[in-house]
């Protein structure tokens, strides 16, 4: 038996635990920690692709939208902190839906996570190609392929995922803060603009009902996804069970205030404009504009762009250790498990990981579809996979609590509601159906789902049985 699984996954199963794990141990402080999650969400891009979006559908009721959309994942990170302050390891939600329903729902659970951070990975990739042709088109007038950029971002990415960790967290924290930063500065001009005073339309929601509202909702929860990816830090951040919970949080509180103050000011910018903010590829420089600082705006478009390099770092770390854990398990091939005996990275799974979203992107960039159309499909793709992770979490997480005789009446409260944003939010990306090629996407994820399935099933027949983390510990 032992033969034939090592023929077909490659090593032999390995233990789970920290004994042989070769991830460096409590290398990144708090603030690293939290980096991962707050770059997994790239909160910057957010203004200028998504909040047009939100507004299109939700008018003056976007802040509204985003408020919502925060409170909903907040309830969603609280049943991952469930998990996350007991036990940790690079595995996270596929080890977490394991502790609660089994290896097999932890399995898929690794199967959906490994698409969304692949997938989101290469709508990463492709995100910084839009601004980086843009920028060079306007500052140097070069005319470069789509191709080369991905190029780049991947193997600069991929490049500081293989060498060192804590290089990456602290790169990701400071792109995004350099970033955000730019873009809390055009908020306070633009207020300021507007003498501080209170934009009674939207607040008193003028035109808006609650149809606006819940789509504008969807929208906006796909603004969180990957908030969770501090947890796939459980070996490489320092005190884990108190660090990574923090973490998941405070990314939620961060970019969800982020969101809805930057959403207020783009629409109390765009008030009387013509072509309105639903309609405008670039809102941000629009905005400069407006307060009459418009070379600000082109300094935005670069943080932008530094903004989607930091995120597609993030989703590298979190896909990789995500393979790692499950080739460590038995359920992936051997090699994905080993990790780099000087950067202690799991190199393997970062190089794979790194060239899948590669061949993504350029694949579908050869075919001469426009980049903001890839943009599109690839980030709903991945929002299917992030949510059918959190969804299997938050119900784990009651099963674990009612298994525990700690089910309490706040804590069905928080599970319920998170499981009803979530299937809100999934529920409202496929009713009404929306239009080719989108209507076509679930079909996507569905058949993955299904050969994630019976790939699964074959690979647990040969596998040494998952050893799951017992409560307080730290593992590998």
């Amino acid at each position: 038996m032992e033969a034939r699984r090592a023929k077909i996954y490659g090593s032999p199963a390995r233990d789970t635990i920290t004994v042989n794990c070769k991830l460096k141990k409590g290398v990144l402080s708090p603030i690293e920690t939290l980096a991962q999650s707050v770059a997994g969400i790239a909160p910057s891009a957010t203004p200028g692709m998504l909040i047009p979006i939100v507004f299109g559908f939700a008018r003056n009721g976007t802040w509204l939208s985003y408020l919502l959309a925060t409170a909903g994942m907040l309830f969603a990170a609280q049943c991952i902190n469930e998990f996350a302050s007991r036990s940790a390891c690079p595995g996270s939600l596929y080890t977490f839906v394991g502790k609660g329903f089994g290896p097999r729902a932890g399995n898929l659970t690794g199967w959906a996570l490994m698409f969304a951070y692949v997938i989101c990975g290469a709508c990463c990739i492709a995100e910084f190609a839009v601004y980086a042709l843009s920028l060079a088109q306007h500052f140097f007038k070069l005319n470069v392929s789509s191709s080369v950029a991905m190029l780049f971002s991947a193997a600069l990415v991929g490049y500081i995922g293989y060498k060192n960790v804590k290089l990456s967290a602290t790169l990701m924290l400071w792109l995004e803060l350099l970033s955000m930063g730019l873009i809390v500065l055009v908020v306070a001009l633009t207020l300021a603009h507007h003498g501080f005073s209170i934009d009674m339309q939207q607040l008193t929601l003028s035109g808006v009902n609650f149809e606006n509202v819940r789509m504008g909702l969807v929208m906006a929860i796909f603004s969180f996804a990957a908030f969770e990816s501090a947890a796939s830090l459980g070996s490489e951040a320092a005190n884990p069970l108190v660090s990574i919970p923090r973490a998941i949080m405070r990314s939620v509180i961060v970019s969800g205030l982020f969101f809805v103050c930057s959403s207020y000011a783009m629409v109390l910018s765009f008030h009387g404009t013509n072509p309105g903010l639903e309609k405008c590829s670039t809102p941000l420089l629009v905005m400069t504009e407006h307060v009459g600082m418009p070379a600000l705006g082109h300094l935005i478009d670069v943080g932008i762009m530094m903004s989607f390099f930091a995120a597609g770092l993030a989703n590298l770390n979190a896909g990789a250790r995500a393979i790692y854990k499950m080739s460590r398990n038995g359920l992936l091939h051997g090699k994905f498990g080993d990790a780099h005996e000087q950067n202690g990275t799991p190199h393997y799974a970062v190089l794979v990981s790194s060239a899948l979203s590669l061949s993504i992107a350029v694949a579908l960039a050869a075919c001469n579809h426009p980049l903001l159309d890839i943009v599109g499909w690839l980030g709903t793709l991945a929002t299917f996979g992030f949510i059918y992770a959190y969804m299997a979490t938050s119900l784990s997480a009651g099963r674990m609590l009612a298994r525990e005789g700690r089910f309490t009446l706040s804590k069905k409260l928080i599970v319920v509601t998170s499981i009803f944003v979530l299937a809100f939010a999934l529920v409202g990306s496929l009713y009404p159906v929306p239009p080719a090629p989108y209507n076509v996407l679930p079909f996507i994820f569905a058949a993955y789902m299904t050969a994630g399935f019976f790939w699964c099933r074959k690979a647990e027949a040969l596998m040494v049985p998952e050893d799951l983390l017992p409560v307080s510990t730290v593992g590998g």
